[in-house]
């Protein structure tokens, strides 16, 4: 296990987010420019992210694994649900409820995922981590725009209202996949250049969010600390519980025990801001979690997968 890579990656996502954090607090960045970052990330980078990602060779051969890996992807997903769910009892009546259990169903997938999971299991998981990532956005944009609107009163759950651009791009992305369908090139590295521009310009936005809190409220938090301690360590060993009573494949059991102890998702701050959520808290979130998995990523790598 190449724990030299992990540091590195955590590294990169803390200097993106300073970037963000010293451009805000220099006048670089105001709120009418993050909410306008915001609404580009959503409607174009995110798209432009999953519907290149899922450009990938179909191989007939590997077909039970894709299906194997989806599945275990959905039952992780309904056990993260589960834990959250359970956690609601604890916090009871806090009008942040719903971000908190944002923040303990998903994970940093994408931008710490992959590279953390090629320094763990090795270069051929990341085709798997791929796979396993495709139900992340419906998820995302199901459950996960449900949590962030349980404080509005107004809110209510409809087909129509999870019809958004990252759907549409995940919806487009998997019918380009199934019927093996290339894109032109022309059109592929657009999408790829668009899509490489949504971590960096999410931890900036993330970082302009933080600096209109006082960070030392992300320090005092003690319901981060609990979230964080559940994301981080709970979340992942439950999973590696359930699944190695059925799994014997390292790499379909790896796979989802390395992305469920990622830090909480990257794009956190910008569904809150999104939805009117606590988006200062998500920022607090995002940071608080990432310091924190520096640790817990290499425990999780050597007590369950080694």
């Amino acid at each position: 296990m190449d724990f030299n890579n992990i540091f590195i990656q955590i590294t990169v996502l803390f200097l993106l987010i300073l970037v963000g954090y010293i451009s805000s607090f220099k006048g670089l960045i105001d709120k009418h420019t993050t909410s306008g970052l915001t609404k580009l990330i959503m409607g174009l980078f995110l798209p432009s992210m999953i519907i290149s990602a899922m450009q990938m060779e179909f191989n007939p051969s590997l077909l039970g694994d894709i299906i194997s890996l989806i599945i275990i992807s959905i039952l992780m997903y309904s056990t993260t649900i589960l834990i959250a769910f359970l956690f609601k009892f604890f916090i009871k009546g806090d009008k942040d409820c719903g971000l908190y259990q944002y923040i303990i169903v998903f994970s940093n997938v994408g931008f710490m995922g992959y590279p953390v999971i090629e320094a763990v299991l090795g270069k051929e998981a990341i085709f798997f981590t791929a796979i396993f990532n495709l139900p992340f956005n419906f998820f995302v944009f199901t459950v996960g725009t449900y949590l962030l609107n349980k404080h509005n009163s107004e809110y209510k759950f409809s087909i129509k209202s999870i019809i958004s651009p990252p759907i549409i791009g995940v919806l487009t992305g998997l019918s380009l996949f199934l019927l093996r369908i290339k894109l032109p090139l022309p059109i592929f590295n657009t999408l790829d250049m668009l899509g490489s521009i949504t971590t960096p310009l999410s931890m900036i936005v993330i970082g302009s969010l933080l600096a209109s809190s006082p960070i030392k409220e992300t320090f005092i938090n003690k319901k981060l600390y609990i979230v964080s301690f559940i994301r981080l360590l709970v979340v992942p060993s439950v999973v590696y519980f359930l699944l190695s009573l059925y799994i014997k494949n390292p790499l379909l059991l790896g796979v989802p025990v390395v992305i469920s102890a990622m830090p909480a998702a990257s794009n956190t701050a910008i569904m809150a801001k999104s939805y009117d959520a606590n988006d200062q808290l998500a920022s607090q979130a995002v940071f608080l979690t990432t310091l924190i998995s520096i640790v817990t990523i290499p425990i999780i790598s050597i007590v369950l997968l080694s």
